[in-house]
This record gives structure tokens, sequence and C-alpha cells, in this order.
């Protein structure tokens, strides 16, 4: 395809299209040039699917390629892998633990077959069958090489060769479309087309699908490259860890027979000696245990001295001279006994010294263990009590708060009845008020008016004029004392009305003081609730610290213990060793002294449950 260039497209504008278009007309003109627009529009459309063709086909021989050198890759690894493993003794991979007779070319066919089953749970069937066809033909190949390119080159030929057939035919019926005048026949070379350009379209899917299954095998085929890289490391390492200790055991046995050919003559020992009679029970009991081994040890010192020397009938001198040895053997056992005797009568002495003093000091501790015990409980008595006391207190406070908050509810009630009273008597004040000022106006207007009509009356009519004054003048006593008589009433109760007001304001303020005291008692007695509160919290916290560092300090005496006894019993020493050894406990440096006769002690029912600090020395 890369040598043919750019597809031709026949120009429908020559002489022929022109006569036609002459007897047609300007219609068929006009629809001719709408459709060979359309159908440049397609072949440019072809050219980029052409293109992308050429673009999938160069990716996937790339691929192919990719995946070519993978496999021999990873077959170069497996089979380094399996040979380095089989030349040095070390573990042999797991791939090849399993069937140690197969060859390369076996391990190449489980591999194949494997991608062979995970590609075809993931690719479509058409994709498959090409590839399968290429993993089948790199089964009966040795190099992986020439049968991946053998069952890959007889496909893509083929494909090439239905393309290039397509593409013939597109320009073929293109050719015919340009020529062709006839609408139905035109429309049918169409169909046609669509027909295959859809073909097109699904081959160039399946090219597409063939280079992303090509992608996911060659990123399968580098991750199983990487895994086999980081197997042969770990192989290198665990075969030289496995050199290393090699060496290290060798070495060992070389220093173990070295040691035991040069400590040979030195523990050959005389089979008849006899201890003392001045001996304790112990001292028999550890020579009854040196025996067995003396003699286990003489009769294969005298086996290989008999070995060595010539056998003759009367070689005394030779008989002498393994008395004498043997002799000296017996006296230097009997001279190391004896120091042994003393050292342990005086090491026997200071343990049992070490011993009381190690009870005294653990019934001291025992009895401080007990006071603080006791402590403890009386504290927890303590805090019990003030416990009850703040609750009773809080319970006290409460019933309080509630009996204030009642009383404030109904002194409240108790103002708002009043205010309410209050209300309607100040408005009938204000109204008597009035009315009391209209009335005094009225007086004076009444008085005014009488006056001057007295003064311009004519003396003709004199008696007339004073029985009408009269009669007027008692009318108006009548009402001047009716009026003071209302405004005597009028006056008190507007002092009734003051005194309750002023009884209400009185009333009113010892209220107000009583809700501010009552008030005040209640955030007294929050805060003192608060305070018992928290006081309580300290001190169960402080008891919870004390708990725990009881417990912490018992659990790490008992460990200390224990790990000591623990390393005197592993330790197999004579009966009356010391085995020195550190110990940190309480971020201090510890020496702890211990033997056998600590393990006699304890078997004898003398119970070491603690240490004690003599100049940072700690004797069990």
């Amino acid at each position: 395809m890369e040598g043919k260039g750019p597809y031709r497209i026949y120009d429908p504008g020559g002489s022929e299209v022109k006569a036609r278009e002459e007897a047609v007309g300007g219609s068929s003109y006009r629809q001719l040039l709408e459709e060979n627009s359309i159908l440049r529009e397609r072949m440019k459309g072809l050219k980029s699917l052409g293109d992308l063709l050429e673009e999938s086909q160069s990716e996937a021989s790339r691929l192919r390629q990719r995946v070519e050198e993978l496999v021999r890759d990873n077959e170069a690894l497996k089979s380094s892998n399996f040979a380095g493993s089989l030349c040095m003794g070390g573990p042999v991979p797991t791939d090849t633990q399993g069937k140690p007779c197969l060859n390369p070319t076996a391990e190449k066919e489980e591999q194949t077959s494997c991608l062979g089953k995970t590609l075809q749970s993931e690719k479509p069937n058409d994709a498959l069958s090409e590839f399968e066809g290429m993993i089948v033909e790199g089964k009966n190949s040795d190099v992986l090489t020439a049968g991946s390119v053998a069952g890959a080159a007889p496909l893509l030929p083929q494909e090439n060769n239905e393309l290039a057939s397509q593409l013939k035919r597109l320009e073929s019926s293109f050719s015919i479309f340009a020529e062709e005048s006839n609408p139905n026949q035109l429309l049918a070379h169409l169909g046609r087309m669509a027909v295959e350009f859809h073909h097109l379209s699904s081959k160039v899917q399946k090219n597409e699908q063939r280079t992303s299954l090509l992608q996911t095998l060659c990123e399968q085929l580098r991750q199983e490259n990487n895994e086999l890289r980081k197997k042969m490391e770990e192989d290198h390492h665990i075969r030289n860890r496995d050199l290393e200790q090699l060496r290290q055991e060798n070495q060992k046995l070389k220093e173990l027979v070295t040691g035991g050919a040069a400590a040979a003559p030195s523990t050959a020992a005389p089979s008849d000696t006899e201890t003392p009679e001045a001996k304790d029970e112990q001292v028999k009991e550890e020579s009854a245990a040196v025996r067995p081994k003396m003699e286990a040890s003489t009769p294969q010192k005298s086996g290989k001295a008999a070995e060595k020397t010539p056998t003759k009938p009367c070689d005394v001198e030779v008989y002498e001279k393994k008395i004498k040895l043997l002799e000296k053997q017996r006296k230097d056992v009997l001279e190391v006994n004896k120091q042994w005797d003393i050292q342990w009568n005086s090491m026997k002495s200071q343990f049992e010294q070490k011993i009381t003093d190690l009870r005294q000091r653990l019934a001291e501790s025992q009895k401080t263990v007990l006071e603080l015990e006791a402590e403890r409980e009386q504290r927890q008595r303590d805090y019990d009590k003030k416990l009850l006391l703040a609750k009773s207190k809080i319970e006290n406070v409460q019933g309080e708060k509630e009996c204030l908050n009642s009383e404030t509810t109904e002194l409240k009630q108790k103002v708002r009845y009043l205010q309410d009273q209050l209300l309607p008597l100040s408005k009938q004040r204000e109204y008597q008020e009035k009315e009391i000022q209209r009335l005094n106006r009225a007086l004076e207007e009444a008085l005014n008016l009488h006056s001057p009509s007295s003064a311009q009356q004519p003396p003709g009519q004199g008696n007339f004029a004073d029985a009408a004054n009269n009669f007027k003048k008692q009318e108006l006593l009548t009402q001047i004392a009716v009026l003071k008589e209302q405004v005597k009433i009028f006056e008190e109760d507007f002092r009734k009305e003051r005194s309750d007001r002023e009884r209400m304001n009185e009333e009113k303020e010892d209220l107000r003081r009583q809700v501010e005291r009552l008030q005040g008692q209640i955030t007294n007695l929050t805060n003192q609730l608060h305070q018992a509160q928290n006081e309580c919290q300290r001190e169960r916290t402080e008891r919870c610290k004390l708990e725990r560092l009881q417990m912490q300090h018992h659990k790490q005496l008992n460990e200390f213990v224990n790990k000591s006894a623990q390393e005197h019993r592993s330790r197999q020493l004579p009966l009356g060793a010391l085995w020195t050894s550190r110990r940190t406990l309480g971020g201090r440096q510890w020496r702890v002294y211990s033997g056998p006769l600590l393990d006699m002690a304890a078997a004898a029912g003398w119970e070491l449950q603690a240490c004690t600090d003599r100049g940072s020395h700690a004797y069990l």
C-alpha cells in the first residue's frame, strides 16, 4: 500500500457529462455535483481508513517483534536459572521443581498454552484464531522467533490482499458511478459501497483488536520477565546464604575435630578411683557422675595405646608407666575433689546466708505490699465516702435548686397577677382624676357666672331675685357638698391605690432580691458540684495509676526471677559453679549470681521470688 499512492477519483466534469447535462437539465447536474461532493468526502474517509490500516499493520509488526524478543529473554532467563540452581545445589525454582525432566521446548509449550488460555477468555474468537495459529507453529520450532514469524507472516499478506481487492472494487465502483447517469443504478452502487465500507470498518476493528491483544501479550511477557529476574536474584541470594552457612558449619566441624583431638589425652582417667569417706552427699553424687565419663574415656585411651604399641608378652615397663600415669591422674582428681569440696562448702554457706537475707527481704517486701494494699483499701474507702458525700450533696443541691425554681415560678406568677390587677386600678385612677378636674372647672364657671349676675340685678326686683338667688345658692351648696364628698372619696381611693402600688413595688423588689439570692445560691452549688466531680475524676485516675504501677512492679519482678531461673536451668553447670549475668530492671543494671545450688534450694522448697539491691548487684 505504501507504493500505490493516493487513490484515483474520476472527475465527472468531462465532455460526456456536459452533453448529458444539456440533455437532462440543470436539476440533474446539481444532483450529480452534490453526490460527487458526498462521494469525495467518503473517499477522504477511505483514505483515512487506509492510513489507519497501514499504521495498524506497522504497529502489529512492531509488537510481534517485541513479543519475540521478550519470549527469547524469558526462555534465556529460565534456562540460566535452572542451570544455575542445578550446578550450585540451591533451591530449584517452582516451575522446575515439580517437573525436573522437562526440556526448554516443553516449558515453551506450557507457557504458550497458558497464554492461549488466558487470551481465549479475554479476546474475540477472530483475533484469537490468528494468535493460536502463531502459537501452534511456535511449539513445533526450537527457536521461538522463527515460529512466531512463520505463524504471523502468512496471515498478514492475506489481509493485505483482501484489503487491496476491496479497495480495487471500490475504485471500480467509483468509476462506474462516475460514468453512470441512472439514479436507480447509482443507489444500488451506493448500497454496495456502504456494504464494502462496513466490511472495511469491521476489518479495521479486527486489526485494532489484534494490536490490543499483542500489546497485552507484550505486557504479560514483560511482567513475567521481571518476575523471573526477581526469582533469579532471590535464588542467587539464597544460594549465597546457603554457601555461607555451609562454610560456617565446616569451620565449626574443623574446630570440633581439632578440639576433640587436643582434649582426648587430658580427659583420660583411671577406672578404679575411690572417693574419700569424709565427702558430703553432693560430692559423692558428683564423683558418681564423673566416673562413667572417666571409665568411658580410659578404655578408649587404653585401646588407642594398645593399638599403637606392639603386643609383647611381658612388657612390664609399659604397664608400670600406665600405673604411674593412672596414679598421677587419681591424685589430681582427688586434689580437685578436695578443692571442689572446700569451694562447695564456702559457697554453700554464702548461698545459705544470701537465701536467709533474701527471705528476710521477701518478708519485708510482702509486708510493704500488705501495707500498700491496706493503704490502697483505706484510700478506696475514703474515695467511696467522698463519692457518697458528693452524691448526697449533689442530690441536695438539685433538690434545693428545684425548690428555688418552683418558688421563682410562683413569685413570677404572683407578679404577673398583681400587674394584671394594677392595670385596671391605674386606669380607674386616671379616669377619676379627669372627672375631678372637670368638676373643678364646672364649679369655677358657676361661681364666675353667679357673681356678675348678682351685681347687675335692679333694685325693683330684689325680693324675687333674692328668692331665686337663695334657691340657686342652696342648689349650689348642695352640689358643692356632694362634690366635696366625691372628692374625699376620690382622695381616699387615690391614697389606697398609691399605698397598694407602693406595697406592690416593695414586694416586687423583695421578690427580685430573693430571685437574685437564689440564683447566686444556684451558681455556687453548681460550682461546688463541678469541683466535686473534678475531684472524683482525679481520685479515680490516681487510683488507676497506682494499680497499674503495682501490677507492673509485680510483673517485672516475676519475669526477672523466672528468666534468671530458666537461664540457670538451661546452663548445665557443675554443682557449685556460679554464673553471672546482667539484667535491666527499673532502668538500672543488675548483676545476677546463680548456679546449680540455687536449683537445689528451689527443689528443697525455698521460694526465691525477689532480688535485692546491694550496690547495684542482685543476689539470688
